[in-house]
């Protein structure tokens, strides 16, 4: 759910641009996550036709966009460098900040969170630069203080991730409304609210959630209304209401699309079980433990092959890149094998069990 969430933040500005403007180009944004193959195709057709160079940026990003959304990790950096270096040649320094921001973000979801944060330090340097319109710099940097705060939560602590998140809204606040900055500004109060529940303070996260409701209720943003269902089911968890967590979580469940439904149930399930630990309900405990694993084993899966086919194409793009990588292989290498034995573990605990 995390890449879903946060790819949006930076294809959002596409919508920003092309607000005013309904042709093939909106048409294929729109596409991306409901239909990403006839996105790729809209988005084909654009590069080879137009001549208009915010066409060639964008459709190139919408492509990108569309193999995420494939899990397509291969094509999507395939792309999203393609559109750096059309950038790069047209020396277009709002664009490259904003391809270097995606570029970031795609290997936070990879896994790979030194050279995300690579990648968005010097998107952030070209925004706070003099060529960067000023108009546009509050807006991009709290996307980018946003993605950092959302890689720290994943990979360090909250405390980490708090600091970027209250960036980013302080930039959102500073920009001029739109409803681009309305919906990121819902997201990271989800998941702020997520790192101040983790840390306990209840009081707090229960303040954010209802920030992001009063966005996500007045603009009918579904998705993001499952993500703080979610996260208000994990409060009431915190304050023993286990019933009531329950409900909100169950009522997630039966909307879910099934687009992203296995992630997004394995957490569900996670808390399921929790809940019903706690109320000695161990026949329901132990049915939504063997879901867990279960969906454990495929996500993993689906994750695994998602770094490998994106080491896959920085193989065959460049051999500095790889050569920046090579810190990175030992631990990668000792990952991979902990999570083959412990899935083997989980794997064969599953096949008795049935």
């Amino acid at each position: 759910m995390k890449i879903r969430l946060f790819c949006f933040l930076l294809l959002s500005t596409i919508q920003v641009l092309f607000a005013q403007k309904v042709d093939s180009t909106r048409i294929a944004y729109d596409y991306v996550y409901f239909n990403p193959k006839k996105a790729i195709e809209i988005a084909d057709r654009i590069i080879k036709k137009s001549t208009d160079k915010n066409d060639q940026i964008t459709a190139r990003l919408i492509k990108t966009n569309a193999y995420t959304s494939l899990d397509d990790s291969y094509n999507a950096l395939k792309y999203a460098y393609e559109t750096y270096d059309y950038v790069k040649k047209e020396k277009d320094v709002f664009n490259e900040a904003r391809i270097l921001g995606r570029l970031g973000e795609l290997f936070q979801g990879y896994g790979f969170n030194t050279q995300s944060r690579e990648y968005l330090d010097q998107s952030v340097k070209l925004i706070s630069s003099n060529t960067f319109p000023d108009e546009k710099k509050a807006m991009y940097l709290g996307n980018i203080y946003a993605i950092k705060g959302n890689g720290y939560k994943d990979d360090l602590d909250c405390d980490f991730a708090l600091k970027y998140y209250n960036k980013a809204i302080k930039e959102y606040k500073n920009s001029e409304s739109n409803q681009s900055i309305l919906n990121n500004l819902a997201l990271v109060y989800i998941e702020k609210s997520n790192c101040l529940i983790d840390k306990n303070i209840l009081d707090s996260a229960k303040i954010y959630l209802n920030e992001a409701m009063e966005v996500i209720n007045r603009n009918k943003l579904e998705e993001y209304d499952q993500s703080a269902k979610i996260s208000l089911a994990r409060v009431y968890q915190y304050e023993k209401d286990y019933k009531n967590s329950n409900k909100l979580l169950n009522d997630v469940l039966k909307n879910l699309q099934s687009s992203e439904s296995l992630q997004v149930s394995n957490l569900i399930y996670k808390l399921l079980a929790q809940n019903y630990y706690e109320l000695k309900d161990f026949e329901a405990y132990k049915r939504y433990t063997d879901l867990v694993n279960k969906t454990n084993i495929p996500l993993e899966k689906k994750f695994l092959k998602t770094q490998e086919k994106s080491l896959d194409y920085l193989l065959h793009k460049d051999e500095n890149l790889v050569m920046k990588l090579t810190k990175l292989w030992m631990p990668i290498s000792l990952i991979f094998i902990l999570l083959i034995l412990f899935f083997r573990k989980i794997y064969i605990k599953y096949k008795k069990g049935n």
